[in-house]
């Protein structure tokens, strides 16, 4: 009995999720970012990219200590048919308050 797949596909639905809530996060927090793919066969890598330079081949799943700045995040799964990537994520990280007592975040464009 010879059995044949006849369905492969390079990766499909894409998906970067991030821990940040809204897309927002404070300068110094870790965040975790994941993706998942569907393949067959199956994802054989995943790429991190922020602002378009891999920064990380892995699993598919990071963590990344924030500084300052506004960050475009995108994952590309690849298989032995080809590469697909996720749709950008923007994190934008902000400053954190310089005062005593005060654990929040303020934004980048407000100086204390």
């Amino acid at each position: 009995m010879v059995l044949i797949n006849l369905f492969s596909v390079k990766p499909g639905n894409v998906q970067l999720d991030t821990s940040a809530v809204d897309n927002k996060a404070c300068e110094g927090e870790t965040m975790s970012i994941n993706c998942l793919a569907v393949a067959v066969p199956s994802v054989t890598s995943y790429q991190l990219l922020e602002n378009g330079s891999v920064v990380s081949d892995t699993s598919g799943t990071w963590s990344r200590t924030l500084v300052r700045g506004v960050f475009i995040y995108k994952c590309v799964a690849n298989n032995s048919l080809g590469s697909t990537d996720s749709e950008s994520v923007t994190v934008t990280v902000n400053g954190t308050s310089k005062l005593r007592h005060v654990s929040c975040c303020v934004p980048s464009s407000f100086t204390i």
